[in-house]
């Protein structure tokens, strides 16, 4: 894995987060006394994996921080602005032991899929991690909840960061027109290759699809929006 490109990821997502503290109207939505959050989970272990499974959503909530308290150091990257780029190796560390610590609850449907591929998020044969679509940086309200004002302020940074992971799957549980989104800015190129469905009350889907011929994406819910409406228990 390139540490020079994380490291300048970094750095960019560190510079952004000073930056959108001076518009007001972001401030006032970005998540008091957070640090961004590029990834979530153990990259080391992640890159020695025989297979390499991300996992998608949207962008970090206040959950992550405040009095639940899931980065160890946090008070280090708080201090002063640019920190980031100061404390590079403390911010890794802390995104590196996110599972080992403290992790969210929320974590867990997206945790039921993974065995499928012999992964999991805090250990074993393959190491999964997690990243955000549309912006690493936590929000109050959460990214359908910002005014698109408010989202256009923000840059994507998972295109860059799938560029440097070099995933082979990405597991995903987007609406129709954000999972567009997402297969656009990973690749020019992308072909349906699964489709189930289970056209019942709930009518649940898992489908994937292959991207610029190397990269599975897979995305699930049903249409209240759960992620993989229990689909995986039937495939």
């Amino acid at each position: 894995m390139d540490e020079i490109k994380i490291n300048d990821l970094i750095n960019e997502i560190g510079q952004d987060f000073e930056r959108l503290k001076n518009f007001p109207e972001i401030a006032e939505v970005v998540v008091p006394n957070s640090i961004p959050i590029l990834w979530f989970g153990d990259l080391e272990a992640y890159e020695k994996s025989d297979l390499r499974v991300l996992t998608v959503s949207k962008n970090p909530s206040d959950a992550e921080f405040g009095e639940n308290k899931r980065f160890k150091n946090l008070s280090a990257l708080t201090e002063r602005a640019g920190s980031l780029s100061v404390n590079i190796e403390v911010y890794k560390s802390a995104l590196n032991q996110y599972f080992q610590y403290n992790p969210s609850r929320w974590f867990n449907q997206l945790a039921k899929f993974l065995p499928i591929f012999n992964a999991s998020y805090t250990g074993g044969k393959n190491v999964a991690i997690h990243a955000d679509l549309f912006t690493p940086i936590a929000t109050h309200p959460v990214w359908p909840g910002l005014s698109k004002m408010q989202q256009e302020q923000f840059d994507s940074k998972l295109a860059k960061l799938v560029n440097v992971l070099q995933p082979d799957v990405l597991i995903t549980s987007l609406s129709a027109s954000n999972l567009k989104i997402l297969l656009k800015s990973l690749g020019k190129e992308y072909t349906l290759i699964f489709d189930k469905n289970e056209p019942d009350k709930s009518a649940k889907y898992v489908r994937a699809y292959r991207v610029n011929h190397h990269l599975i994406v897979i995305n699930g819910r049903n249409f209240q929006g759960t992620y993989f409406g229990e689909c995986q228990q039937n495939l």
